[in-house]
């Protein structure tokens, strides 16, 4: 292996040039200027020779910087008063006596009138929207207001591509100031990205013009805010994902700068006092990091999407390639192919499946797999350590194992600043529990010491308030309550959050071709933790007495929740019900032969559970009566259930003709699920009104 790329070994340290002047800080300039005296005074001085390495040796987005200290109760120390510690407490060096006398203070220095290229810029505070996140500094106070959720201003806004969305933006300082939040101009060019902040490598390779919907979303996320998207297609999930992979790209780089901008003044500063960078006493300006690399998750449902995801970060780095172009600027990227690549599903072509499974399904689906990618200064590496790695892309079950493995730690969540949360309908189909899991062990105390300087590390990490400086982009197909929950009570971003506040005009049920009445039964509930028994008793006590009535037959129980799903099956066995079951679990042959027995009466009942819908889409053939136990979770799964209920499907030889029905299981808890279904304004309806049930007709 070190034969292979041998022409990328290290080479022997060079002679330093004079450090340039930036007009985009002049606030450093004098800095630069007292650096460039010191660099001049020790040009001849030499590095010892770097040992040889796989690749080119890069600056590191980290310094590999480590503490000689006791590490017994360390960490505990530097969380309850870092700031009160002096520096001979910790290093052993006589820096802080000198320290006035390296520091230059600045000077106003009056900038030469020079031309500046529009590629570059004329903003001076390039980073402005960056720094101004990250160096504000929130108090007890604040902190106490954000999870009390105090003190928020709501501002609703209607634009075109988004629609009609709310900014909840919290008020933390007395002088607030109510944000604008009009309809930005759409992004056409590489100057409206610089405009916005985006770094000049990554401007000459995007995909120009964005869209509507783009230039909005890109808006929002360049601004730090927390995103809530509940109208993800299949017509715009590409549109949807380059935005993202953009914003983080954009993120990681400005990370990156900036921590290697202070690299350089840390050395020129250790030189200037002839001590190693470890011993000296590093200025609060230069807290840049946080106690763990790793920046940016992704969590995404099948390797597919992993390398959608890693095919834009490279061609936004490198520009537009081909997989064979990509292998020379990509490290691992055939092995990567070989794993994330190929598996499809095969799809038969007599009895199509609908057009939204294949394009779900397409590409390698498996839910097991983490990612980690590493930023150098002229490769991306995929494969990367845990704990070395920038980004991580991994599916929930992926990350919940990375989290519950025993012989490794989890640190490496700690100080993540932006999550990415894509296809977020698909977890439920998998388990929804592995991303709750996981979310819950975003922003812990670190189990080991960290190898960071801590003098780089920013206070307000060392404080434990990493989760108020992290940034949530959270995108789905539709509504639900288990993603308003995540969204509202596990996002609590100090700059706000942006979310959905679009009403559903028509919903599913406009779908429905079968001309059949459907019946809205609603289940009395106190309170939401009670839902799960009421809604069974009342099954028990009000749907399966009819199970017994002559002419009852041919009936589907369509479950969404599979813990629901094996209370109902073993009630059914407890109280001897005739009936078949299929779930995601059932071999081929046993749901072949459940079908069989259903459609020739063979079993009054067919237990059916969503994800078994989900995963395969099996059109069953024989159903007169549909009972639906609550609101699909999927909306399209309404119409296309119900539809399976055609005369051409029927078994004419069984004597049911007329004896057809549907009906559907809700309690008021169930408003985002009903309006996924019939509309927003129904569904206030069926939730709110006096009777018990509700009739919707599709007759003709």
């Amino acid at each position: 292996m070190k034969q292979k790329h041998s022409k990328n070994r290290a080479k022997p340290y060079k002679k330093p040039t004079p450090a340039r002047r930036n007009e985009r800080f002049s606030k450093n300039y004098s800095f630069i200027q007292r650096s460039k005296q010191m660099e001049e005074s020790h040009r001849r001085e030499r590095m010892p020779t770097a040992p040889k390495q796989e690749y080119e040796p890069v600056a590191e987005l980290l310094p590999e910087i480590q503490d000689d200290v006791d590490e017994t109760g360390f960490y505990k120390k530097l969380v309850t008063g870092f700031n009160n510690i002096t520096t001979s407490d910790i290093l052993h060096s006589k820096a802080e006596k000198e320290e006035d006398h390296v520091i230059p203070v600045p000077r106003k220095i009056k900038p030469k009138k020079e031309k500046r290229s529009e590629q570059l810029g004329v903003d001076l505070e390039i980073y402005n929207s960056f720094s101004k996140r990250f160096d504000f500094e929130l108090s007890t106070d604040n902190i106490n207001d954000l999870i009390a959720r105090k003190e928020v201003r709501t501002i609703k806004s209607n634009w075109s591509a988004l629609g009609n969305i709310s900014f909840d933006i919290p008020r933390l300082t007395e002088d607030f100031k109510e944000p604008d939040c009009s309809e930005p101009k759409d992004i056409a060019s590489t100057g409206d990205l610089q405009k916005l902040e985006v770094k000049a490598s990554i401007c000459g390779n995007a995909k120009l013009p964005l869209t509507a919907l783009q230039s909005q979303l890109f808006y929002i996320a360049n601004n730090y805010q927390d995103i809530y998207y509940p109208h993800r297609t299949h017509g715009n999930a590409e549109d949807i994902r380059y935005v993202y992979c953009l914003h983080a790209l954009n993120h990681m780089l400005k990370v990156r700068s900036l921590i290697l901008r202070n690299n350089e003044k840390v050395s020129a500063l250790a030189k200037s006092q002839k001590m190693s960078p470890n011993e000296i006493c590093i200025p609060e300006s230069f807290r840049d990091q946080g106690l763990k690399r790793m920046k940016v998750v992704f969590v995404v449902p099948f390797r597919e999407s992993a390398m959608r995801i890693v095919n834009i970060l490279g061609d936004l780095l490198f520009g537009s390639q081909d997989d064979q172009a990509r292998k020379t600027s990509i490290a691992n990227y055939e092995r990567f192919l070989g794993d994330y690549s190929g598996n499809t599903i095969y799809f038969p072509k007599t009895n199509p499946k609908p057009m939204d499974y294949e394009q779900t399904f397409s590409g390698n689906t498996d839910d097991n797999f983490k990612l980690g990618i590493r930023f150098t200064k002229k490769t991306m590496s995929l494969f990367s350590d845990m704990n070395s790695s920038d980004i991580l892309i991994a599916s929930p079950l992926g990350l919940r194992m990375l989290v519950t493995d025993k012989e490794s730690d989890f640190d490496f969540l700690n100080s993540i600043e932006l999550l990415i949360i894509d296809q977020a309908e698909l977890f439920l189909a998998q388990n929804w529990e592995n991303l709750l899991h996981s979310l819950d062990h975003l922003h812990l105390q670190p189990q080991k010491l960290p190898d960071t300087n801590c003098q780089r590390v920013r206070t307000w990490c060392l404080s434990g308030a990493s989760s108020f400086y992290r940034q949530t982009l959270f995108f789905s197909s539709h509504e639900l309550p288990e993603f308003r929950a995540v969204f509202n009570s596990k996002c609590n971003n100090y700059q706000g959050k942006v979310r959905d506040a679009n009403l559903v005009e028509h919903g599913d049920i406009r779908n429905v071709l079968t001309p059949i009445h459907q019946v809205f039964r609603l289940i009395s509930c106190s309170s939401v933790e009670t839902t799960f028994d009421d809604r069974f008793q009342y099954f028990v006590k009000n749907i399966m007495p009819q199970f017994s009535k002559p002419g009852f037959s041919h009936c589907m129980l369509y479950v969404p929740s599979y813990f629901d799903y094996v209370r109902i099956r073993n009630h059914f066995k407890t109280e001897m019900v005739s009936f078949v079951q299929i779930n995601e679990y059932t071999k081929k042959e046993k749901i072949s032969r459940a079908r069989d027995i259903f459609f020739h009466s063979g079993a009054s009942v067919l237990l059916y559970s969503e994800r078994a819908h989900f995963f395969r889409r099996t059109r069953i053939k024989g159903i007169r009566n549909l009972i639906m136990y609550q609101p699909p979770n999927f909306p399209h799964f309404y119409s296309e259930i119900i539809n399976l209920i055609l005369k051409s499907n029927q078994n004419q030889r069984d004597g049911f003709e007329d004896a057809m029905s549907v009906s559907i299981l809700y309690t008021k808890y169930d408003l985002l699920s009903l309006s996924n279904i019939v509309g927003s304004e129904n569904a206030a309806k069926l939730t709110s009104g006096q009777k018990d049930s509700y009739l919707f007709s599709t007759r003709t």
